[in-house]
């Protein structure tokens, strides 16, 4: 519902949710508390699909596979605006060591041949995101699973006909 409308009140929340107000009034004295708990689920759940992926230690092809699969996944599961949720000091620290984990592995990934070393520095960072997000959230009909295929295959291999 955030996603959708990011200004909607704990009533309507609460009315969507079919709880009475108070119910999240006693959870989340304020909608800021609410927005912070769930800030703090996305970024909590990013940690675990990075974890969960191996990064560091699994075969990079298969470890690509289970991160792209598993941030589609959180992208679904907690669609939030990123701008307001990266205005928490906190939050924006732990993402921007995601980030990072995420682009030592992309650095491995070349380094192992599966990405082209002659593309210019930091640009394969920003497209995997930009990719799982158009998957995420364009391309519902597809599983986290299937979604995954498409953007490795596309990240890896491009949309040329070559």
């Amino acid at each position: 519902m955030l996603a959708a409308d990011p200004g909607a009140s704990i009533a309507s929340i609460a009315a969507e949710t079919g709880v009475d107000r108070r119910t999240v009034y006693r959870r989340f004295a304020s909608r800021e508390d609410l927005l912070a708990a769930i800030h703090e689920c996305r970024v909590s759940a990013v940690e675990r699909a990075i974890e969960d992926a191996r990064l560091r230690e699994a075969p990079v092809a298969v470890a690509l596979h289970r991160y792209v699969e598993n941030v589609i996944t959180v992208n679904r599961t907690w669609p939030v605006d990123l701008a307001l949720m990266l205005s928490d000091a906190a939050i924006r620290r732990r993402r921007d060591a995601c980030v990072a984990e995420v682009d030592a592995f992309l650095r491995r990934a070349t380094e192992e041949g599966l990405l082209r070393r002659d593309l210019p520095k930091g640009w394969a960072g920003p497209l995997l995101p930009e990719m799982v997000g158009l998957a995420a959230h364009r391309h519902g009909h597809l599983s986290p699973g299937q979604a995954a295929d498409v953007v490795v295959d596309t990240f890896l291999h491009g949309v040329g006909a070559q």
